[in-house]
């Protein structure tokens, strides 16, 4: 989101297993019904908004970028109004909610069909979820339904999703030992503390490995490195851009030849599976 553009080929099986993806890490089923606002010239609009509904087969109500920008409140009484299962945005979107929707309009929404309140597409922040939870449980809102996940457009959309009715996972870190690649729990003591979100495991058959990106060596659970990723979502490449397809898509490892890996060139590590983004 934040590089030069650049046009990634998708294929009609990338999108499929995707999908399924989605449609797994969501529980959906034909009764879910979707609350969109996210735009679809992005991927988790396009992708996560647009063709899951079609891909499930569950109705989902569109609305506007502009709309949502302008008034928050649009997207909560939208999924009020329709009853939504499912609906989200990244983590900007809630703060926004929180900081812009006045309490006398709390009293005419009703969040409690909401079940997965996905949230991605940038870092997920602590204390960002603890403030909407806060605001919102009045009108029934559940702290289970957020569900963090992590994905980018190399990988179709998703990659980790955490579970469906269960609260997500939070570590207290030492911030500085983060610094130099460690991960050490927090005390209470340290200056720097710093509360990370986990964003779920692998979907379906995807590998996700944690790898030092001097040697291309793999590196053990809570210990950082490169978030590498392999499976049938993994895209073909980068449009007409070989040398950049190949250092990014066809990556080794070092010690045992195994690939090709995608390296997502973000930093994490995982600790029992579940997938933190430093």
């Amino acid at each position: 989101s934040t590089g030069t553009p650049k046009g990634v080929m998708v294929s009609h099986g990338n999108l499929l297993h995707n999908s399924a993806a989605i449609h797994k890490c969501f529980a959906h089923t034909s009764n879910s019904q979707g609350v969109i606002w996210l735009p679809p010239y992005h991927d988790m609009g396009l992708i996560g908004g647009v063709l899951q509904p079609l891909y499930g087969g569950l109705p989902v109500t569109l609305m506007s970028p502009v709309d949502f920008l302008q008034k928050p409140f649009r997207w909560l009484q939208a999924i009020s109004r329709y009853k939504a299962t499912t609906s989200g945005g990244p983590n900007f979107a809630y703060d926004l909610c929180v900081r812009k929707i006045k309490p006398e309009q709390l009293e005419s929404l009703d969040l409690s069909t909401w079940e997965v309140a996905f949230t991605g597409a940038e870092p997920v922040r602590a204390q960002t979820l603890e403030q909407f939870a806060a605001t919102f449980e009045p009108c029934g809102f559940r702290r289970e339904a957020f569900l963090p996940c992590y994905g980018m457009a190399e990988t179709t959309l998703i990659v980790s999703g955490g579970l469906t009715s269960a609260l997500p996972i939070i570590r207290q870190v030492d911030g500085a030992a983060l610094e130099q690649n460690r991960v050490v729990a927090a005390t209470g003591k340290q200056e720097s503390v710093r509360a990370l979100v986990g964003c779920g495991q692998s979907v379906l058959d995807q590998k996700i490995l944690i790898v030092d990106p001097e040697t291309l060596t793999p590196r053990p659970d809570n210990q950082v490195g490169e978030i590498w990723v392999s499976g049938r979502s993994v895209a073909q490449g980068y449009w007409n851009r070989p040398e950049q397809t190949k250092e990014t898509f066809h990556a080794y490892l070092a010690d045992t030849a195994e690939g090709p890996f995608l390296r997502t060139g973000d930093l994490g590590f995982l600790q029992d599976g579940e997938l933190f983004i430093t």
